[in-house]
């Protein structure tokens, strides 16, 4: 039970208020008392009641209009509305109710039921006003802490932004001394007279070099992701021509390991295709990189097939096999994170960060197109990628006699197709 409730009577008969507010008395209510509906919304907004008992028919103001006045003053409009009315039919029901009353009971009433339905709505406006407290507190304590994390999430943004820019200026800054490192390593290589031993130490510091620049490349690149400026470069090219060029640096790091490279490019792709070549040189780059890395013996093979072609656009597929180490089920999985590395013991035997694929990846869906692999291990592995070209000149069909090109010696295999 709530002790001391205050209920507001609004009625016009002074023989009303006087045995309303006697029994409300006797019960443990405080009583206000008001002869009108004017009275009793100035008196509303003065005591503000738990409850208020409305009669129906008043002069000046009914009880009708007296509680829609009531219901459209905001520091009231939360009050339960109890009538009683001498009125019994149905209509004055709904209208009560229409206008903003929780509750109707027809006089004569019943001093039990009258006193009970108050007391109820009474303890229900009391938990209706707690409730909103509480949501309201917890409100408050929800905006708090959401404004925490607010801060918190800016602060760690620009965190990352600065380490980003920090990652990408240190990249920028290490790839200028380093490619002096490397032209002067390979002049010492290829321009001067060394001893076998002095051979192979420069040979491995240029070597150690460049897996330092690649690094370098990688981080620079994820970097440039990270903050939006990779550049989409669109131009026109050719397969074949983009194949080659990428070949003549793959060639040297293969025959240091005396690797055989075998090229097939579908014929039907003698057309001249519209992409980002700079991206699509760096995923082949990537995937031909890891492929070499990860292969002691055998050949690698890449393949550029057609894989459908609509009126302006061509679905075309590279296509890395290797006859390597393999990757188990459970690394193929993570192949394409960031940091990942199947090899990821301190004693491993294939140096690098995890961020070649991760970085292909990215290179890859920023063109629109798809990535995968499927492999077995200790039975080599198969990387593809498959991007979305623009179609820009369909000329005349493949040059006979195109070569697959080969790092080793043996016979130059007959195209493909």
């Amino acid at each position: 039970m709530i002790s001391k409730p205050l209920v507001l009577v609004i009625d016009d008969s002074l023989v009303n208020l006087a045995f309303l507010g006697d029994i409300l008395e006797r019960h443990q209510f405080d009583i206000v008392l008001a002869n009108s509906g004017e009275r009793g919304l100035a008196l509303a907004k003065q005591a503000r009641p738990d409850i208020i008992l409305l009669d129906v028919i008043m002069p000046g103001w009914d009880g009708y209009e007296t509680c829609q006045r009531i219901k459209q003053t905001p520091e009231l409009e939360k009050i339960p509305v109890l009538f009683l009315s001498a009125l019994g039919n149905t209509e004055s029901k709904v209208r009560a109710l229409q206008v903003g009353g929780v509750d109707y009971i027809s006089k004569p009433f019943q001093k039990e039921e009258l006193l009970a339905r108050v007391q109820t709505h009474v303890e229900l406006s009391y938990l209706r006003r707690n409730l909103e407290r509480e949501v309201a507190n917890k409100t408050e304590s929800i905006q708090s802490l959401f404004e925490a994390l607010q801060i918190a999430y800016e602060k760690a943004q620009q965190a990352s932004i600065l380490k980003s820019q920090f990652l990408r200026n240190i990249s920028h800054e290490f790839r200028t001394p380093m490619n002096i490192v490397l032209g002067m390593m390979e002049l010492l290589v290829e321009e001067t007279e060394l001893t076998e031993e002095q051979q192979h130490y420069a040979q491995s510091a240029l070597q150690a070099g460049k897996q330092l620049m690649d690094i370098l490349t990688n981080m620079l690149n994820f970097s440039q992701q990270f903050n939006n400026e990779l550049k989409q470069v669109i131009d026109d090219f050719q397969v074949l021509e983009l194949v080659e060029n990428v070949m003549k640096i793959i060639m040297l790091r293969a025959e240091v390991k005396h690797l055989q490279i075998v090229t097939e490019i579908d014929p039907q792709l003698h057309i001249t295709l519209r992409g980002n070549t700079e991206h699509i040189a760096k995923v082949l780059s990537k995937l031909m990189d890891n492929a070499i890395k990860f292969t002691a013996q055998g050949q690698i093979t890449l393949k550029v097939k057609l894989l459908e072609s609509e009126s302006t656009v061509s679905w075309v597929q590279f296509e890395i096999t290797d006859t390597g180490i393999g990757i188990t089920p459970e690394q193929q999985r993570h192949l394409f994170d960031t940091f990942y590395q199947v090899d990821g013991s301190s004693t491993r035997l294939y140096q690098g960060i995890g961020m070649g694929l991760a970085v292909a990846k990215m290179f890859v869906e920023q063109m629109g197109g798809y990535i995968g692999a499927h492999s077995a291990l200790n039975q080599g592995s198969t990387f593809w990628f498959k991007l979305p070209l623009e179609i820009k000149i369909n000329v005349c069909p493949l040059p006979e006699n195109v070569p697959t090109i080969k790092s080793d010696s043996s016979p130059i295999s007959p195209p493909v197709g």
